[in-house]
């Protein structure tokens, strides 16, 4: 329950806050720049915010519980943003890079919690079976917010007070997780010495010294890593501003809109809004279902892949065939996508492209996978995901 709470914090409602702020008469520069401040806050935080989680002594269950509460409040700030001036953009920006700051402890966190309640042993299972929970976290996050934003229309932002009830709904379920063996947690002991009753793991190292972490140095100059790292940036660099572009042309805003292109109407702008949506928002009511469905058929065919990936695996087979197909599907993708948009084929067709994209996410995993056979036993668990994201954000901003 904790990871599908927090799955519904933010994967169905964030697809609609970069609409909601082009409905408000800002331009697609002024959002990109929003999303680059916000990565460069959380590529500057990742590494830092991992060694934190590696080497703190208090409960990590904790930072779990803050972060989620201050993501749902930030996301409260659509209530004091009504335009696109100076004072409404400073808002968007520094709340966002807070947010950022928030949301770069959930992952690390949320990973030593596991690790450390579970062991290595069962940290692939417990893995595949955390993503399987967060996908079917996001639908159901999806067709909330579309529901809400469908019948509250043009009133979206009320959707954006259902964060802070899975905040709620996180910190409450997030005590329930066993603390299990906090050393483990960053990647101590290789294997797990005693089990509760429920397969839990039972810390049995509490009294005794803490092992010695290997050096920086000989983690981050890992050739496995660093290949491992080299490979990621290349993803990400593809990835680059594609989901933009395929919500702006879903929400029928920005460049790819029909009235940028002439499609529809071929009078002035104003006029083409009044025509499509009876008021004077920019994003199309009709878009609502369409960004919430083509959400949900990515989070379909992830929970599928992840399914698969996690039962082969287990089965033996080996990992880099999974990590390969995870960085090949997305030109795969692209090319759909331009397809649609240069053919004119329509929104069906467009949400369609999703059921690839989400193939991408679901041979993802092994990437967690890959790093932990790496670092299991070098007490630099967390401080190298945090390095990896780091220079995934980096790229993510070129």
């Amino acid at each position: 329950m904790t990871a599908f709470s927090l799955a519904e914090l933010g994967d169905g409602f964030g697809m609609f806050f970069d609409m909601y702020l082009l409905g408000l008469g800002w331009s697609e520069t002024s959002v990109i720049v929003s999303g680059i401040l916000r990565g460069i806050v959380d590529f500057s935080l990742k590494g830092i915010v991992g060694d934190i989680i590696d080497k703190t002594t208090h409960d990590r269950r904790v930072f779990l519980g803050g972060a989620a509460l201050a993501v749902a409040l930030s996301s409260c700030m659509v209530f004091v943003v009504n335009g696109a001036d100076d004072i409404d953009k400073a808002i968007v920006y520094i709340v966002r890079s807070l947010e950022s700051i928030a949301l770069s402890f959930l992952g690390p966190a949320f990973q030593a919690v596991t690790l450390a309640a579970f062991g290595p042993e069962l940290f692939d299972k417990m893995q595949v079976q955390r993503e399987l929970v967060s996908h079917a976290g996001s639908i159901v996050s999806a067709a909330l917010s579309a529901v809400v934003a469908w019948y509250m229309y043009p009133n979206i932002q009320v959707l954006f007070l259902l964060p802070a009830v899975f905040a709620v709904s996180a910190i409450y379920f997030v005590r329930y997780i066993p603390r299990g063996d906090p050393l483990m947690g960053r990647g101590f002991h290789g294997t797990t010495e005693k089990r509760d009753e429920q397969g839990c793991v039972v810390d049995t190292h509490k009294d005794e010294p803490e092992p010695e972490a290997a050096s920086y140095w000989d983690v981050f100059s890992d050739r496995r890593i660093l290949w491992l790292t080299v490979a990621d940036v290349f993803h990400v660099l593809a990835e680059a501003n594609v989901g933009l572009v395929f919500n702006e042309t879903l929400a029928d805003v920005g460049t790819y809109s029909s009235a940028n292109t002439g499609e529809v109407y071929d009078d002035d702008l104003a006029e083409y809004m009044e025509y499509q949506n009876g008021d004077d928002a920019v994003m199309s009511r009709n878009a609502i279902p369409l960004l919430a469905t083509a959400g949900s058929a990515a989070q379909v065919v992830m929970i599928a892949g992840t399914f698969l990936v996690g039962y082969l695996t287990e089965k033996g087979w080996g990992r880099k065939p999974f990590y390969v197909a995870h960085l090949c599907v997305h030109p795969v993708r692209v090319a759909l996508l331009l397809l649609c948009l240069y053919t004119n084929a329509g929104s069906a067709w467009l949400v369609s492209t999703e059921f690839v994209g989400g193939l991408t996410g679901a041979f993802g995993i092994v990437n967690a996978f890959m790093r932990a056979d790496i670092l299991f036993g070098s007490g630099r668990f967390n401080v190298v995901d945090g390095f990896q994201a780091t220079i995934r954000g980096i790229a993510a901003t070129s």
